[in-house]
């Protein structure tokens, strides 16, 4: 558990790196190691698992009033650091990122910035 949000941003960005090393090492379940499947890690049968979102979200079928089309899903790979560190370089962060306006406002009302 961390003591404040900036230490809780600084241990999401490090697990962020470190996870593909521990996917690696759980690549030796049988199913999932080319046998029976032809993939060789486990993330993506757990990510399609609990993926939540609509299919218009998914970008099937008509968009529904009301909904945007996500590009993943919550339990997916990150597309930025959020870390407040002076380590992190702004080039690490070189994907454009879709910003919902509500869930920005409320962060930056919190006292959040804008990383």
């Amino acid at each position: 558990q961390a003591r404040d949000i900036n230490e809780a941003r600084h241990l999401y960005d490090q697990l962020a790196v470190f996870t593909p090393l521990m996917l690696a090492l759980t690549a030796a379940t049988p199913y999932a190691r080319g046998l029976l499947a032809d993939t060789d890690v486990r993330w993506s049968i757990v990510s399609e698992s609990v993926d939540d979102r609509m299919p218009c979200e998914r970008g099937i079928g008509e968009m529904l009033e009301g909904k945007k089309r996500l590009s993943k899903s919550r339990y997916d790979s990150i597309d930025v650091f959020i870390s407040p560190s002076c380590a992190l370089k702004p080039h690490y962060n070189d994907v454009p990122v879709a910003i919902d306006d509500q869930s920005f406002r409320t962060l930056m009302e919190a006292g959040i910035d804008e990383r």
